[in-house]
């Protein structure tokens, strides 16, 4: 005889009553909790909106600190081969800048006499004694370029460009180029570089900085070919000069505060930038 045989009808029906009574509590009770309330849903997005305002401009800022850092690294390795291109692009020796007629003005011949060597640009027009004219065409013809700017232009693009780095100098006498990436370049022996062009914030020390160039005595004085490009706040900008306190360890002038007030100090960053692959401040 089955086992059910022995349980009567009345005990199947109370036991399955009390089956499903606690099914249903069961589900009662789970159900309840799996969902969020209004409360709760308001306070988990309130907590996620708090943390996203605090690290979000943080990973904005240094998101952009690491494109600043990659475009002035970029520039600086661009403006190295440009000089070491020069000659060779002027049919001259490796080396020989002289030769390149970059220092014009800057050196004498055997007799004394100071000595000027042409350079024409794309439309034969000759440079005479205008050295930043001559040193822009003879850098900018190592690049691919958008446009090349000489000083006192009038083309609207050259003017835009000009007001963009006055940051770098605040006269319209010195030429400039823009590449076709827009980064700019504005100067010859002594250049301005704004990584970015026209897009901000167009400060010292964010997206502007300088460089200088050695000269021919500079070469024999302290062994360093000249051509040499030295950033400024480096080692060596500060060693060339003399000038312990142009090394940025050696200063205040690479701070968060001076970059902030577009400081003309902060333009030493680019010594720090390169040294630390980093832009900590």
């Amino acid at each position: 005889m089955k086992f059910d045989s022995y349980i009567t009808s009345s005990t199947k029906i109370a036991y399955t009553v009390k089956i499903n009574t606690k099914k249903s509590i069961f589900d009662k009770f789970y159900f309840k909790k799996a969902a969020f309330t209004l409360a709760e849903t308001l306070i988990t997005l309130t907590i996620i909106g708090v943390v996203a305002a605090l690290t979000i401009p943080n990973l904005i800022s240094s998101y952009q600190k690491h494109t600043y850092v990659v475009g002035l690294k970029k520039a600086n390795s661009n403006l190295q081969n440009a000089m070491k291109m020069i000659p060779i692009t002027q049919g001259c020796s490796p080396g020989d800048l002289d030769c390149a007629g970059w220092y014009e003005g800057y050196h004498k011949d055997e007799n004394g006499h100071w000595v000027n060597t042409p350079v024409t640009n794309i439309e034969g027009q000759e440079f005479s004694r205008n050295i930043s004219n001559k040193q822009a065409y003879l850098i900018s013809k190592q690049f691919k370029i958008n446009k090349l700017c000489y000083s006192g232009s009038t083309d609207p693009e050259c003017v835009k460009a000009t007001s963009t780095m006055l940051h770098v100098s605040s006269t319209n006498s010195a030429s400039l180029f823009i590449l076709n990436d827009g980064m700019i370049f504005r100067g010859g022996s002594t250049i301005g570089v704004d990584i970015n062009g026209f897009k901000g914030p167009n400060k010292w020390g964010r997206d502007q900085f300088y460089f200088d160039i050695t000269y021919e005595y500079e070469e024999s004085r302290y062994n360093i070919p000249q051509g040499t490009v030295m950033p400024y706040g480096s080692k060596l900008f500060a060693d060339i000069y003399n000038q312990p306190n142009y090394y940025w360890r050696n200063n205040n002038d690479c701070t968060t505060e001076n970059v902030n007030k577009d400081n003309w100090q902060a333009a030493f960053c680019a010594g720090r930038v390169l040294e630390e692959d980093a832009m900590n401040y």
